[in-house]
């Protein structure tokens, strides 16, 4: 080795360089600390390459050594330290193995007779000599005497005095060392210097002018992201603490703290360090003279963890998120580790608490893989507390002066508020300059807006007027029924009860789940809520306005494949005016009402999530490089066009603030990105113009365009993809695929079908677009388990199962589902099949032209090549997809229901759903086909393509106003009477009187027993409410009617009872009717049950009418409005009384009546005074295993009373609690809220950094 040149004296200096091999950082590192003016006395280069790290570029460390000319200037000895997991550590063992290494060089000298060896240096440089040697070169009997003092043996007065600590990715500059060791000569008092650091390869971006930082170790971003180092912070000196890449550490002091904290590092260590030294009494100061040049690996997440699988590619690309948890960590325990005894419990607890809002926090923000980072460095630190109890016994052993010694140097929490203002602010300021529109961009988009605006704004008040001709009459009519339609009078709470009940409170009751319909109406029913709204005021607007709210989500979904506001506005027209909707409005089907009315919103939400949706791109000349590489983009796309390419266009349009990445030709690479790819250079912008960069004091590149863009492109507008994903959006499809699939089930087989077949198709994103049916899924959960309880008989048809009364409608034949017909069409209104002309074609046809002209479409969008083939497959797999669900449903029956008549019939599925999916796919193939039909017809000579083109437009035109114009004078028609199209009308009154209201609503909870004539028969209805409800109709119950082998004992009670008086058999009817707690029959008024047109029953319902009031028991109370009423008469000893009426009564051990007890809905809780042994609780509920009853908090033994559910009571004074308890529905509750609550975080909206309209 050539000897060094002569130096300045300066103090001995011990020079260690940390790295995993030779990194690609490592030769720069080892060059500059070879190149500085004063060189260290030896050069410690510890490898802690090992199994499972990055092993770096596999060149052996001493080739990297003598590549840098590091051996030509100094001694350089290298040790390895492969147990090491941080960097104190590894100094640590790197100092123990080099005193190994010269303490066996030292007894080999003695040996050998070579001097004074009498002694060793008298201990080791890190505290101690002993340890595995580890040697790698020879240590010299040379290296000990200049290590020394002259020729002399070394002793302890002789060790090297000054640590200088490297990263591998920390290069000095040249005078780094000297200005160090200058600023350490200033006093004893100086126990650490730091250096100024700046950017590895922008290297006048400045990084770190000492650490601010608060007590609980959050440092304060004083520097702005891509500051220029212009000398405006030399004048600091004296600081809390120093970063440990670069900083020169007076070795007796390490020795004193024992080193970096072992629980820290790479991150918090420095911050560690330098307060334990000024804690024991010594200085930290930064030296702004002393320069290095930091790529900060770690920090920006470029180190290989060893996760990566062989072979494989490891993304270089600069992500601070990657170590975000390792710093969250470290911040953690140095809170901890600084914070006083006393409030180390009390922090622990406000970390654990705070870390699941901090998490939130993250969701809300679209920060995913910092949410479980928040969770995780919590418990990291939790998992740890012997390295905290260590940290602090160490910190405590060393202090030497108070910790509000340093609150001069701490930051506080209204510094590190005014620092991330400032540095939004200018990220702010810099987006703004970045995107700045032209004149002309500015004025084309208000343009575009108008037109937008305007045309929107016509078809939402067309569509506004055609649902106002066709349904203004509902609106005034009060709460709806009829069809598949119940009343529902519930406010939110009771609608929210319901829901989320078990037990669905109808008839005698009956094991849920409730239908999920019923949660997804309590979304709305919050803005309701407030204004004491019931839910059947919710249901008349869904409604009256279905069909414009249908138009604006075809509006906004047809926006995603097409900019064009024609077409827009023609499949906003012909998707608000789909047979489905129509057909789902006028019979009552709410859930499918819902689900077509949010099935827009799921196909836009997916198109943005994988970012395909179109959007506008505005090609102007003076617009910067940026506008013109998203131009260039729009002519790639064109060109695939033309050359008939069956792909989507991959290329991304360059994201904001990343334009000088895009526009120059030459420039650094990645930093630390804050304005990676910023430096000098020019490149070449798109058309004739060019584009020049220069860089600012920020960081950023200001692009100037020279030039003109190609001609006919200033001002212009073209269609583009989004390309950047949206995960907000993608979270939007999923709540409104679980609100569609809450009103039909159906849609959620079809929708993981459909999923799964877009991740084929779809260029990114396929997990998150898989994980869209998860909220649908866990909202549908309790139905699914359900509907696959009993697969062998028949509970599947549970999912094929509307909500609410199931209700009949001829399917016809399965070529209908095509044409987006759900069930067979009503004949065109004022023309006659009969005649035999061309009026009876049209008479049976013409209902049918709006889904012919749309298929038509649909089909020749297949012909479109380019780009948008791609989009135009996808509409029609989710075609298909909805082909195979309507025929399905449409085959299968589900339940037992009622007709149009009135009359009982066994229900089949609704292919409703099924055909809104089918309409969807065809729009989507037919309008991304269209988008950009226009410009490419343009560029053709006229001839037969475009006669065709104009041909078609005019049919798929006309073909669905025809449609619409027939349904709207068919159900003009059908208010007079019940017709297919139009079922839904409003109730006739209140269904109960007063008294019964008021029975209902009481303690006993009675019930109504209405007696319905049907000809020769008497259906019988139980109502716990003013009439059927929405809130108690289960499809479940419906279905279990269907699929059930045995007689139900209930059921069979009340059908004998009913019988008996209607002939007037029978003296025991009030027992019965009390068993099933019946207070009051009711016969309702005629117009109530008979449809208009069907054959009346009066002398069956008069007959009836004398009949009850022949009967001993019942005592007639009044005829009003609500029909005919009797009281059933309690008395223990009359013929024919009820003994209670009671829901929750008390018997003794023989079972006579004892008391009533109050009760709730469906839970209860009463005091119960003393009574005899054996006394038993019955309900007039089914029994069930789900039914629990606690007695001052100790559970009851459950038994039967024959169908009803009891308990057996103890004798004492108590308080009795009744429950009815889902099997598992505490645990579907908290899964259902975590994770809709987690996907509306992440739907919330964060603000737009896009440029382009909506």
């Amino acid at each position: 080795m050539a000897a060094a040149s002569p130096q300045p004296v300066r103090p001995s200096t011990l020079a260690v360089v940390v790295s995993a091999g030779v990194s690609t950082y490592l030769p720069r590192t080892l060059a500059a600390v070879a190149g500085q003016s004063h060189v260290p006395d030896v050069v410690l280069v510890v490898d802690v390459g090992a199994p499972g790290r990055d092993l770096g570029t596999g060149i052996p460390v001493h080739e990297a050594v003598a590549d840098a000319g590091l051996e030509d200037v100094t001694r350089v000895r290298v040790v390895r330290a492969s147990e090491a997991t941080t960097f104190g550590e590894a100094v640590k063992q790197g100092l123990d193995e080099y005193a190994a290494l010269v303490e066996r060089a030292v007894r080999r000298a003695r040996k050998r007779g070579d001097g004074g060896t009498s002694g060793s240096f008298g201990g080791s440089l890190s505290g101690s000599w002993s340890g595995v040697t580890g040697e790698l070169s020879p240590v010299t009997s040379g290296e000990i005497r200049a290590v020394g003092v002259g020729g002399a043996a070394p002793d302890h007065a002789s060790r090297p005095e000054w640590l200088w600590l490297l990263h591998d990715d920390s290069a000095p500059a040249p005078e780094a060392l000297d200005r160090l060791l200058h600023a350490a000569e200033s006093g004893r008092s100086v126990a650490i210097a730091g250096a100024k650091q700046r950017d590895w390869t922008v290297p006048d971006r400045l990084l770190e002018v000492g650490v601010r930082a608060t007590r609980t170790a959050r440092r304060v971003a004083d520097i702005e992201p891509g500051e220029i180092d212009q000398g405006q912070h030399d004048h600091r000196e004296d600081v809390l603490a120093v970063g440990t890449a670069g900083a020169l550490v007076r070795l007796e002091i390490w020795n004193e703290l024992a080193g970096t904290d072992p629980a820290l590092g790479p991150y918090g260590d420095g911050l560690d360090l330098s307060r334990r030294a000024r804690l024991a009494g010594h200085r930290v100061v930064v030296v702004p003279t002393a320069v290095v040049h930091h790529a900060r690996a770690s920090f920006l997440g470029l180190r290989d963890d060893g996760r990566t699988p062989p072979g494989a590619t490891r993304d270089a690309a600069a992500d601070p998120r990657r170590s975000y948890l390792a710093r969250r960590r470290a911040q953690l325990h140095n809170s901890l580790v600084a914070a006083p005894a006393a409030l180390v419990p009390l922090l622990l607890v406000g970390q654990v608490l705070l870390a699941p809002l901090r998490a939130l926090w993250r969701f809300a923000t679209k920060e995913l893989a910092l949410a479980g980072a928040e969770i995780a460095a919590v418990l990291a630190v939790l998992a740890q507390p012997g390295a905290l109890w260590r940290a602090r016994r160490n910190a405590s052993r060393t202090r030497r002066i108070p910790a509000r010694s340093l609150a001069p140097l701490q930051a506080t929490g209204s510094d590190i508020r005014a620092a991330k203002r400032d540095v939004r602010r200018q990220a702010s300021a810099a987006r703004r300059a970045a995107v700045a529109p032209s004149e002309l961009e500015i004025a084309e988009r208000a343009a575009l807006a108008r037109r937008r605006r305007t045309t929107a704004t016509v078809v939402l008040l067309a569509l506004t007027a055609v649902a106002l001709v066709a349904y203004l009459p509902l609106a005034l009519a009060g709460p709806l029924t009829g069809g598949a339609l119940l009343p529902a009078d519930a406010g939110l709470a009771d609608l929210w009860g319901a829901a989320r009940s078990g037990w669905i409170a109808e008839g005698a009751g009956h094991r849920g789940p409730a239908d999920p319909l019923l949660q997804a109406l309590a979304v709305p029913m919050l803005l309701l809520a407030p204004f004491g709204a019931a839910t059947g005021t919710l249901i008349s607007i869904l409604v009256v306005l279905a069909v414009p709210l249908a138009g604006v989500g075809g509006w906004f979904a047809a926006g995603a494949a097409s900019r064009s506001t024609a077409l827009r506005a023609w499949a906003a027209v012909v998707w608000a005016l789909a047979p489905a909707l129509l057909l789902a409005t006028g019979q009552g089907r709410l859930g499918a009402l819902l689900a077509h009315v949010l099935l827009p919103w799921v196909a836009l939400g997916i198109a943005r999530l994988v970012g395909v949706d179109r959007r506008d791109v505005i090609l102007s000349g003076l617009v910067g490089a940026r506008r013109t590489a998203r131009a260039r983009a729009a002519d790639e796309e064109r060109a695939a066009e033309k050359a008939g390419a069956t792909t989507p266009v991959r290329a991304a349009a360059p994201a904001a603030g990343a334009g000088a990445r895009t526009s120059t030709g030459t420039g650094a690479g990645i930093g630390d990105g804050a304005g990676a790819g910023a430096g000098a250079g020019t490149g070449t912008g798109a058309g004739t113009g060019t584009a020049t960069g220069t860089k600012t004091a920020t960081g950023t590149r200001t692009i100037a365009a020279t030039g003109a863009a190609p001609s006919g492109d200033v001002g212009a507008l073209r269609a583009g993809r989004s390309r950047a994903g949206s995960i907000a959006a993608g979270a939007g499809a999923a709540l409104a695929l679980a609100g569609a699939a809450a009103g039909a089930p159906v849609l959620l087989p079809a929708a993981i079908v459909t999923v799964l077949l877009l991740t084929v198709v779809v260029p990114r994103r396929r997990l998150m677009l898989l994980a869209v049916p998860v909220p649908a899924l866990v909202v549908l959960g309790p139905l699914v388990v359900a509907a696959v309880s009993d697969l062998g008989g028949g509970s599947w048809r549970l999912l094929l199962t509307d909500p609410g009364v199931a209700y009949a409608a001829d399917a016809g034949p399965s070529w209908l589902s095509v044409l987006g017909w759900p069930a067979e069409p009503p004949a065109f209104p004022g023309l006659d099949p009969a005649d035999g002309t061309v009026g009876e074609a049209f008479a049976q046809w013409g209902m049918l032209l709006g889904g012919g002209t749309l298929l038509l479409a649909a089909l020749a969008a297949l012909l479109r090549g380019g780009g948008r083939l791609w989009a135009v497959r996808a509409g029609w797999l989710s075609a298909v997809v909805g082909i195979v669900t309507a025929l399905v449903s449409a085959r299968t029956d589900v339940a037992v229901g009622t007709s149009l008549d009135g009359g009982a019939e066994v229900v089949r599925g609704w292919a409703g759903p099924g055909t809104s999916l089918v309409v969807l796919g065809l729009l989507m193939a037919a309008v991304s086909a269209g988008d950009g039909l226009r410009g490419s017809l343009g560029e053709r000579s006229f001839g037969l393509r475009q006669v065709g083109v104009g041909l078609l437009a005019l049919v798929v035109v006309l073909g669905p106003l025809a449609t619409a114009a027939g349904w709207l004078v068919a159900v003009r028609a059908g208010h007079d009477r019940p017709t297919q199209l139009l079922a839904v009308h409003g109730r006739a009154g209140q269904p109960v009187p007063a008294v019964a209201a008021e029975m209902q609503s009481s303690g006993t909870r009675a019930r109504v027993l209405a007696l319905i004539p049907e000809g020769e028969t008497v259906r019988a209805e139980v109502w716990r409410d003013a009439g059927p409800q929405l809130t108690t109709a289960a499809a479940i119950v419906s279905s279990r009617a269907l699929t059930a082998t045995e007689a139900d004992p209930a059921e069979t009670e009340l059908a004998a009872v009913v019988a008996a008086l209607a002939v007037g058999a029978g003296e025991d009817h009030g027992a019965v009717l009390g068993r099933h707690a019946v207070g009051i029959v009711v016969v309702p008024p005629e117009e109530t049950y008979v449809p208009e047109g069907t054959e009346p029953t009066t002398a069956e319902r008069a007959d009836l009418i004398a009949q009850l009031d022949a009967t001993a028991g019942l005592e007639r109370v009044t005829e009003n409005e609500s029909g005919v009423i009797w009281r059933v008469s309690r008395s223990e000893d009359q013929v024919g009384s009820a003994v209670s009426v009671a829901r929750a009564r008390v018997v003794d051990a023989e079972g006579a009546w004892l008391e009533d007890v109050d009760a709730g809905v469906v839970d209860m809780r009463a005091e119960l005074p003393s009574g005899p042994q054996g006394r038993t609780l019955v309900l007039a509920e089914r029994a069930d295993t789900g039914w629990r009853a606690y007695y001052d908090g100790r559970p009851l033994r459950a038994t039967t009373d024959g169908w009803r559910q009891a308990f057996e009571l103890p004798a004492h004074t108590g308080t009795l609690t009744v429950t009815y308890e889902e099997p598992l529905g505490t645990a579907w509750a908290w899964v259902q809220g975590i994770v809709i609550g987690l996907t509306v975080l992440l739907a919330l909206p964060v603000r737009r950094r896009r440029t382009e309209l909506v």
